[in-house]
């Protein structure tokens, strides 16, 4: 464990620390987790900080794997680094403070401070979406030393990540995840996702994780087909994406028509 930290702070020291403080996050929110009797729509109010410290946490390590192979300034990696860890420090502060009170901390605009801590945390992470845009850009413009299938599932996992947006400003603008009834009713295990109507936060999800799925696959392709396989890898990559951003879409429709993803 600490020389893959060692391996990732000499990377990139900031998303490395990032990640780690992000890591001791989820677990004091695991450990509160078993004494809170509170409850924030149904389910235990330090859920939703732990599971997105827990994302947030993916997102920081992937990034750091994401910028390594781009030719930057080292000003430039750090300007970026810092944007999108301070980025995602707005988004857990903001999640923990209203846990902490027992208030929701999206789509709550009733609350005085909620009202002010929604549209902060939504526009860090219109801030995180830009930069990684930046990033996207710099991917087909310059020249990165990834085999082709590599540096195609950066690309393509990176587009379905920003149509994640899609989904993200939906629930914002509607002031709530679920389609077809009120939040807060039956829902899957930790994610929560609603077993009886539409729920966008799906989509969202599948869309977000794509930069770990297909560069993951990307990479295990040497290890996990023969040498003569006669697909290429770069050709199995973009049917996976297309896949990928395919169900993503169908997701989202599913949502938007009011069915759940997984009905019980």
């Amino acid at each position: 464990m600490l020389n893959v930290f060692q391996y990732l702070a000499s990377s990139n020291r900031i998303l490395a620390y990032g990640a780690m403080f992000f890591g001791l996050v989820s677990l004091v929110v695991l450990v509160l987790l078993p004494f809170e009797t509170r409850l924030i729509l149904g389910i235990n109010l330090w859920i939703k900080p732990l599971k997105f410290a827990i994302s947030i946490f993916i997102f920081l390590v992937t990034s750091i794997y994401i910028l390594e192979p781009l030719p930057y300034s080292e000003s430039k990696r750090s300007v970026m680094s810092w944007i999108l860890l301070i980025t995602m420090l707005v988004e857990i502060i903001c999640i923990l403070f209203q846990a902490a009170r027992g208030q929701l901390s999206h789509f709550n605009i009733t609350d005085p401070i909620g009202a002010i801590m929604f549209p902060l945390m939504g526009l860090a992470i219109t801030i995180a979406y830009l930069v990684y845009g930046v990033i996207l850009y710099d991917y087909f413009r310059l020249q990165v030393s990834l085999p082709g299938e590599l540096t195609w599932a950066i690309r393509i996992s990176i587009i379905i990540f920003l149509i994640g947006l899609i989904s993200g400003f939906m629930m914002g603008s509607s002031l709530k995840h679920t389609i077809g009834m009120a939040d807060g009713g039956p829902g899957l295990p930790f994610t929560n996702w609603s077993t009886v109507a539409g729920d966008l936060r799906v989509s969202h999800f599948i869309s977000i994780h794509a930069i770990q799925v297909l560069p993951l696959l990307a990479i295990s392709l040497p290890y996990i087909l023969p040498q003569n396989f006669p697909i290429k890898n770069l050709v199995i990559i973009c049917v996976s994406g297309t896949v990928y951003l395919g169900f993503t879409v169908a997701t989202l429709l599913q949502a938007l028509h009011g069915k759940p993803f997984i009905r019980i």
